[in-house]
């Protein structure tokens, strides 16, 4: 028997125009609806227990369980209830429901499988008693390779609306053109395949727009988002967002009962990496660091966030996880980044961390009071040699290293003559930087006392590199009046192969009658004297009794920006000039450290001599 004669009673046609276009509005609102519910219900189930993950998938499963009910359960709406052309409506909400949730974000392949059973039934609830016809063949291999063009492809297709729009016409097309004469309380016409998919054409067309449109609200949200609750450079979270976080994670604590724990980090030697390599290397070495970090951290289950609390300093805190958890992942992260090089431009650096952890106390009455601790295991850990952790006031991994308490070694920095083309160097001059371990940083002291040998010898090694063959050394009070000091370096610039042209830097301190004695011996064997150390912000009326007897005199560009901003412009600064010009004597603008300070130069002082880091960074050595 035809399975037809059981719905031969029902009419074949289709609906009147005024309610198509009626069910096409219903259908256009019931799928915008539909979106915007089941998209919050989703991201929900998936934000909300993303620290829990056996909550999640139950939830998710129930959630695709019911979307399934909901489809299965208009379509048999849309059988039973209405008879033929009125039940089109239903049809197409269930088939809508079973096909947009294909499309759910990070499904695993099993998750997919249960949306694709969901499908299958009504595909073949549709064509039951029809097995035998060849159409059912060719809507089944249609719903395969549509089903499994949504599953390999879903990256490119779900916010793409034209690829999204084809895909799913290609299985509402193999659904409605190859239905059996009678399906599922239908009687089957071509007016009828046409009204059913335009309806179902109308709910891919929202549903496409709808997810492109959010997409691009969603990326922009989540960039505007990154810009204001994380680091620019590192990606870690930012200070800013670190404060707001430990607030709340610290009345949660006390409210639930529940432990927390902070790790504070600092990136051992971090300023010697940046004097030695300069700053893009630096801030290329806090990249990899805070990458280094977080791929570790992502090893690990539990609620833990990176922050960047300060130049080189980072926080983790941990929610909710015991020490014991927290030392184990603290350890990882410690050995990463030691055991990892990182690229930086042309160099390789390598480097380590420091690290102190604290946790809650009963007694604490804010979250300073844990970091608090936290930082002073971390002094801890730089104390006992760093590259270690400190837990409470127990130190891991110590390597102790007994330091003395500051390293010397001479550079050697360019004056430049900004009046010739190129600014070729004039001059170098000996300078001595000092390594202060307490502090992990280097200093460059204005006055200080090196033996002549010293100097002498790395002078050679200047001389040797062929950079220059004018340099400049300095000489305490006490060398400079020393008789034998001119004949010594006579005698050396006698020894060397090439010409060599020496300039005796003094403190402008220097006792008058001391300079007048003694400076006139210098200058007789063509060893200019210079007055260094100069305050541009101080009385030039102590510095014109030794104007006399030197060659030079050297004045900080940061007094002159404060004194004379106005630069040349200024009266009192004329009143410098004025003084300096008879005398022929060379000005030296030192400490140009960076743009300002030589646009400032060069546009309102227009001297000729020029020193400062902004043009030459001496190269210092890493220290372990």
């Amino acid at each position: 028997m035809d399975p037809g004669d059981n719905v031969a009673t029902l009419g074949t046609a289709p609906l009147e125009a005024p309610l198509w276009f009626a069910q096409l509005l219903i259908t256009f609102m019931f799928a915008t609806g539909f979106i915007s519910y089941y998209r919050r219900i989703w991201q929900v189930a998936n934000n909300w227990f993303a620290d829990k993950p056996v909550y999640k998938w139950l939830i998710r499963v129930v959630v695709a369980l019911v979307a399934i009910g909901i489809g299965t359960g208009l379509h048999m709406v849309g059988w039973l209830v209405f008879t033929n052309a009125t039940g089109l409506m239903f049809h197409n909400m269930g088939l809508f429901v079973l096909t947009f949730i294909l499309l759910d974000e990070h499904v695993t392949w099993w998750e997919y499988g249960i949306r694709v059973a969901g499908v299958a039934d009504v595909w073949l609830m549709h064509h039951m008693g029809y097995f035998d016809r060849p159409q059912f063949v060719i809507s089944a291999i249609g719903a395969l390779i549509g089903l499994g063009a949504l599953w390999f492809w879903r990256n490119h297709i779900r916010y793409r609306v034209w690829r999204h729009i084809g895909a799913y016409m290609f299985l509402g097309i193999c659904f409605w053109t190859l239905l059996p004469p009678h399906s599922a309380g239908l009687t089957v016409t071509p007016a009828i395949i046409i009204q059913g998919l335009s309806m179902y054409f109308v709910m891919v067309v929202v549903t496409a727009i709808t997810l492109g449109r959010d997409h691009k609200l969603d990326v922009q949200n989540a960039v505007n988002a990154q810009l204001a609750q994380y680091d620019s450079l590192t990606n870690a979270k930012s200070a800013s967002i670190y404060r707001r976080d430990v607030t709340h994670f610290f009345q949660e604590a006390h409210e639930e009962g529940h432990h927390l724990t902070v790790a504070a980090i600092d990136i051992d030697h971090f300023k010697q990496i940046n004097d030695h390599y300069g700053h893009l290397v630096g801030d290329d070495v806090l990249i990899g660091v805070a990458r280094s970090i977080d791929a570790e951290l992502s090893q690990h289950q539990g609620r833990h966030s990176l922050y960047r609390t300060g130049g080189e300093e980072f926080s983790i805190v941990f929610v909710d996880a015991t020490l014991d958890a927290v030392r184990e992942i603290v350890t990882a992260v410690w050995q990463t980044v030691q055991k990892q090089p990182f690229d930086a431009g042309e160099y390789t650096v390598k480097t380590t961390l420091s690290i102190g952890v604290a946790e809650l106390h009963p007694e604490d009455h804010s979250f300073d009071d844990v970091f608090a601790r936290a930082d002073a295991s971390l002094y801890q850990s730089k104390h006992n040699g760093r590259n270690a952790i400190t837990i409470g006031d127990v130190t891991l991994n110590s390597d102790v290293k007994h330091h003395v308490m500051a390293t010397r070694t001479l550079i050697s920095q360019a004056v430049l003559d900004a009046t010739v083309d190129g600014t070729p160097v004039e001059a170098q001059e000996v300078l001595l930087a000092r390594y202060e371990y307490d502090h992990d940083r280097w200093n460059f002291p204005t006055d200080f006392v090196i033996p002549i040998d010293v100097q002498l010898n790395y002078i050679r090694e200047l001389l040797a590199s062929g950079n220059t063959h004018r340099v400049m050394l300095h000489l305490s009070e006490l060398q400079f009046v020393n008789p034998e000091t001119p004949a010594r370096l006579t005698a050396f610039i006698d020894g060397e192969p090439m010409a060599v042209k020496l300039m005796v830097e003094v403190d402008h301190n220097i006792n008058v009658t001391a300079l007048a004695e003694n400076a006139a011996r210098y200058q007789q064997v063509g060893i200019e004297v210079g007055l260094i150390n100069l305050d541009a912000r101080k009385s030039l009326s102590a510095l014109k009794p030794r104007l006399p007897y030197v060659n030079m005199i050297k004045l900080a560009c940061a007094s002159v920006r404060d004194r004379y901003p106005n630069g040349l412009s200024d009266p009192e600064l004329q009143t410098w000039e004025n003084t300096l010009r008879p005398r022929h004597l060379k000005l030296v603008i030192n400490g140009i450290e960076n743009s300002q300070d030589a646009t400032f130069v060069h546009e309102k002082l227009h001297v000729q001599y020029l020193q400062g880091y902004y043009y030459d960074r001496p190269e210092l050595p890493r220290l372990a």
